[in-house]
């Protein structure tokens, strides 16, 4: 038993409050002002140097640019429950692997995080063997869909032919035969057990048998 009152995971808990509390939201104008002197990280050249928003913008498509950086701010999802216990357990997120699924559009991606003295090698091996299985799990949905419908008949559409059938038959026949077409029905109805219809069905005396 814990010598203290609360576990571990009280603790990783408050450490994500504590972490998202940290953060505040910027407004469009502050993004506005950082815009200014940020570079634009596609144009940037191998010594890390290249143009800024502002060597590229107008003030106005500067503007535009600060709402929706601001607006990818707002919507951002909230992990801080996942950087809390990423650190916690010493493992370091991965800016290289993901793997990302779409159906016409993004609907699941992962990310990885590894112990900060695993091989590179090791890590993407890790990674394509996930590709991979999930790769094979998709094509095998594929080749199911692919397959014929297989009809699967319920139990009462089986019930309710049975039913026909043995009302059928039953006009059709008499004596003993009549007799035990109608324990068919009434089985296939619930008008009888099978105990009630074992019992009279050995009663029952027949033509041809």
């Amino acid at each position: 038993m814990s010598e203290h009152p609360y576990t571990d995971t009280d603790l990783r808990t408050e450490a994500a409050i504590c972490l998202l509390a940290l953060s505040t939201t910027p407004g469009a104008a502050d993004i506005r002002r950082w815009l200014t002197g940020a570079y634009v990280e596609s144009r940037r050249a191998d010594d890390h140097s290249g143009p800024t928003w502002d060597d590229l913008l107008t003030d106005g498509e500067l503007n535009e640019v600060a709402d929706r950086v601001r607006s990818l701010v707002e919507s951002a999802a909230d992990i801080t429950q996942w950087a809390v216990n990423l650190g916690a357990d010493n493992l370091q997120p991965s800016t290289e692997h993901e793997i990302t699924l779409n159906a016409g559009q993004p609907i699941a991606r992962i990310h990885f995080a590894f112990e900060p003295g695993m091989p590179e090698e090791m890590r993407t091996d890790l990674v394509e063997g996930i590709g991979d299985a999930i790769n094979e799990a998709g094509a095998d949905r594929e080749d199911d869909a692919d397959k014929e419908p297989v009809d699967v008949d319920s139990d009462s559409d089986v019930f309710d032919l049975i039913s026909e059938i043995a009302s059928k038959l039953r006009d059709a026949t008499d004596s003993g035969e009549y007799h035990a077409v109608g324990l068919i029905y009434d089985l296939a109805m619930s008008r009888t057990t099978v105990a009630e219809a074992r019992a009279e069905l050995a009663d029952i005396e027949f033509r041809h048998v």
